[in-house]
């Protein structure tokens, strides 16, 4: 199946007579687990691929210690990691997508004259990567590169919301649902209750769970693949940015996203 990319001394014509087998073979080692998450363990990987177990324990206990594959503790099974997906991110939320994004971003602050954000999402939490500033005095901001807490309000549940059930439940095993405010919902039955809202609304909300005062929508954007690539979130106080504007402006961002897709796509 990938004996050609895991057979020692292969290359592609462009590696100017160096190899390195173990690449190769990790890599492999990625291509299996991204094509069935959570069925290949080293025993499966080691038949699948044709290379002996020891060469597969230490191939994937290095992608391990990277973050590049999770191991199930009870089935011993693998996943891709968290330092895949934000290679992924990295590389697809760069300087394209903040040109594309922007136009619309500015289009979304002047109509609701509210702050608009992108960001990007990894294990440690949320980057800012870009931002459009309300046109108003009063209003809410954040410097581009800032962090925002893993579970940090609507922004978070957008990106939570586009991941498998069975990936949701270990990351709340995993972590403690922060208590921000008391309006931030801690109980991980009713989260997991809330994101599968989401996922059907196609946009998140926070009604003062992360800040007290201020109120936020966000819409993931995703590749053609139904893969995150990362989320704009409109940030304004609670008595600017009632439920109603809200929803307008999850409407609006969420035109907006499917001409950024199209764009990406085209």
């Amino acid at each position: 199946m990938n004996e050609r990319i895991v057979k020692e001394g292969h290359s592609n014509g462009n590696s100017n007579g160096y190899n390195a087998p173990i690449v190769y073979k990790a890599f492999a080692v990625l291509q299996e687990v991204a094509k069935t998450p959570g069925s290949l363990g080293i025993s499966d990987l080691s038949r699948v691929l044709n290379v002996n177990k020891s060469t597969v324990f230490g191939v994937t206990q290095a992608l391990l210690d990277l973050g590049a594959l999770r191991q199930d503790g009870t089935s011993k099974k693998f996943r891709l990691g968290p330092a895949l997906i934000q290679l992924g991110n990295q590389s697809l939320a760069g300087i394209s997508l903040r040109s594309l994004a922007r136009p619309f971003m500015l289009k979304l602050a002047e109509e609701f004259e509210q702050t608009v954000f992108l960001g990007r999402f990894d294990e440690y939490g949320i980057t800012i990567i870009e931002k459009a500033e309300s046109p108003v005095e009063l209003k809410v901001s954040a410097p581009v590169g800032a962090r925002i807490p893993f579970f940090a309000g609507a922004a978070a549940k957008s990106f939570l919301a586009s991941l498998d059930k069975p990936q949701q439940r270990r990351i709340l095993q995993e972590r403690t649902l922060p208590k921000f405010t008391d309006k931030s919902i801690t109980d991980e039955d009713e989260y997991l209750v809330e994101l599968e809202r989401v996922r059907e609304a196609g946009f998140a909300t926070d009604f003062e769970e992360y800040i007290h005062g201020v109120h936020a929508v966000s819409v993931p954007l995703l590749d053609a693949r139904g893969w995150l690539v990362a989320a704009i979130w409109i940030v304004g106080f609670s008595s600017s940015f009632q439920r109603e504007k809200m929803f307008r402006a999850a409407k609006a961002a969420k035109a907006g996203i499917e001409e950024i897709s199209s764009m990406m796509e085209g």
